[in-house]
C-alpha cells in the first residue's frame, strides 16, 4: 500500500511539472509573395463550362445555372474578405481585362503594369479556373434516389502576378466541398425548390473557396494542442505566463538565461520549451532545430513534439 502510494506521489510529481494547453501558433504562408506587395487587383478569367445543373436549370427555370461561373462570381467576395482580415493587404475586383492576355494566352505584362499604376495595386490574382462537380448529376437524378443530400465539390485555381518584376506564381489550388439538404420529393415544386438550393449552395461553396485562397498569401493563426514545462528552475517558472498568455518574445528572453544550465535536466526542458516558443513564433525550421536538441538531450517529450513539427513541415512542403 505504502509503495502505491508512494507511486501516485511522483506521479502526480512528474506530471505537475508540464501544462497541455492550446495555442494559436503562426502558419507560414503557402504562396511565398514578397512582402512589399501590399494591394491586388482581382480578376477572374474563370471560362470552364462545366455544371452538373445547367440541363435541369433550363429545363425547369428557363435559365442555364453554370456552377463553374455561379461560384467564381462569389468567390470574389471571398477573396476580399480574405484579405481585409490579414490586416495588411487589400483587394480591389477588377472589370474588363480583356487585354490580361493576348491571342495565344500569353501574358500582357505591357498592359499589367499599366493597368496596376493607374489602379494603384502592386500585383494581380488570377482565377484561372474553377471546378465544381456533384456525384449525382442533377437534383432530379438525386430525387429519384430518395435521397436527402447531394455533396457538391468545388476546386478553385489561382494564379499571383506581380506588376513591374513580372514574377510568376502559378496553379495555387484550394478544395472545398457541401452537403446540400434537399426535399427528397420528384414533385415540380420541390425539384425546383432543390435547384435554387444547389444554386445558392454553390455560392456559398464559391465564397469559402475564394475565402481559402486569399488567406494562402499570408501568414495564418491556427490552434493546437502543446504541452511545455513549467517546473525544474526559476528561469522555467517564470516563464509559464508568458507561454500561456503568447508571449513569446519575452518567453525567449527568459529561457535564454538557463539554455547553458548544467543541469541536464533543466538544459533538456529548456530546450523544448524554446522549440514551443519558436513554433509561436511560427519559426518552423528552428522549431524543429530546438527540438532535435532537446531530443538528443535525452528529454521524453521532445520525440512526440518533433514528429508533431516535421508533419507540419511536411504539410506545408506539399503545397
Amino acid at each position: 500500500m505504502k509503495k502505491l502510494i508512494l507511486f501516485l506521489a511522483l506521479t502526480s510529481i512528474i506530471a505537475s511539472c508540464k501544462t497541455s494547453f492550446r495555442i494559436s501558433v503562426l502558419e507560414p504562408a503557402i504562396a511565398r509573395i514578397p512582402e512589399n506587395v501590399k494591394s491586388y487587383g482581382i480578376v477572374n478569367h474563370n471560362m470552364e463550362e462545366n455544371s452538373p445543373e445547367k440541363v435541369v436549370g433550363a429545363i425547369l427555370t428557363g435559365e442555364q445555372l453554370n456552377s463553374n461561373n455561379v461560384a467564381s462570381e462569389r468567390a470574389l467576395d471571398g477573396v476580399m474578405r480574405a484579405l481585409e482580415e490579414s490586416g495588411n493587404l487589400s483587394g480591389e475586383v477588377m472589370l474588363n481585362t480583356e487585354e490580361f492576355r493576348s491571342l495565344n494566352g500569353e501574358l500582357n505584362w505591357a498592359y499589367m503594369d499599366t493597368l496596376a499604376k493607374q489602379r494603384g495595386v502592386d500585383a494581380f490574382i488570377e482565377f484561372s479556373e474553377m471546378r465544381t462537380t456533384s456525384p449525382v448529376a442533377s437534383v432530379i437524378q438525386t430525387a429519384s434516389t430518395g435521397s436527402r443530400n447531394a455533396r457538391i465539390e468545388g476546386t478553385l485555381f489561382i494564379n499571383v502576378y506581380i506588376a513591374n518584376s513580372h514574377e510568376k506564381y502559378e496553379r495555387y489550388f484550394v478544395r472545398r466541398f457541401f452537403n446540400v439538404p434537399l426535399s427528397g420529393a420528384m414533385t415540380l415544386t420541390s425539384v425546383m425548390n432543390d435547384v435554387q438550393r444547389k444554386r445558392d449552395s454553390y455560392r456559398a461553396l464559391g465564397f469559402q473557396l475564394g475565402y481559402s485562397a486569399g488567406r494562402l498569401l499570408y501568414p495564418n493563426w491556427v490552434w493546437v494542442d502543446r504541452r511545455y514545462y513549467n517546473k525544474g528552475s526559476e528561469n522555467l517558472r517564470r516563464a509559464k505566463p508568458m507561454i500561456q498568455q503568447g508571449n513569446w518574445d519575452i518567453a525567449e528572453k527568459q529561457l535564454m538565461r538557463d539554455i547553458d544550465n548544467r543541469s541536464d535536466k533543466v538544459r533538456r526542458r529548456v530546450l523544448y520549451n524554446m522549440a514551443l516558443v519558436k513554433e509561436g513564433q511560427g519559426e518552423l525550421s528552428t522549431a524543429i532545430d530546438y527540438a532535435e536538441k532537446a531530443a538528443l538531450e535525452g528529454d521524453k517529450m521532445a520525440n512526440d513534439y518533433l514528429r508533431a513539427l516535421k508533419r507540419r513541415r511536411d504539410q506545408l512542403a506539399e503545397f
